[in-house]
């Protein structure tokens, strides 16, 4: 299934919930952290016993759950997730610079050595 077709499911989940208001949406984002720390949660304790195929559903199904209610937040406050993440890619897609540590470094933050 596409992403707009789950997306449309959860959109139709949601209202079937009466959540789609945008008066709900400070309540709808305290939701998304709370799914976020669920999944760094999972995330971790993939890393500390090991990769196996519960702990590796796990992880996946808490980030399911993030992009359900980041879905449903985009929605009350009147944003497309696609055109969102369309707009991050255009950002993103000609930055350069340098991985440090695992992290990617933008080139203008990176410090001269």
């Amino acid at each position: 299934m596409s992403f707009k077709d789950l997306k449309d499911k959860v959109l139709s989940w949601a209202d079937d919930k009466d959540l789609l208001h945008e008066e709900n949406a400070d309540k709808q984002f305290m939701k998304v952290i709370e799914e976020v720390f669920e999944f760094k949660s999972e995330f971790y304790l993939r890393n500390m016993f090991g990769d196996n195929e519960f702990a590796y559903k796990d992880m996946m199904l808490e980030m399911g759950d993030i992009f359900v209610t980041l879905i449903i937040l985009c929605e009350q406050i009147g944003v497309d997730p696609e055109e969102c993440l369309s707009m991050a890619y255009e950002k993103i897609k000609g930055r350069s610079g340098r991985t440090i540590n695992g992290n990617f470094i933008k080139e203008e933050d990176l410090i001269d050595e």
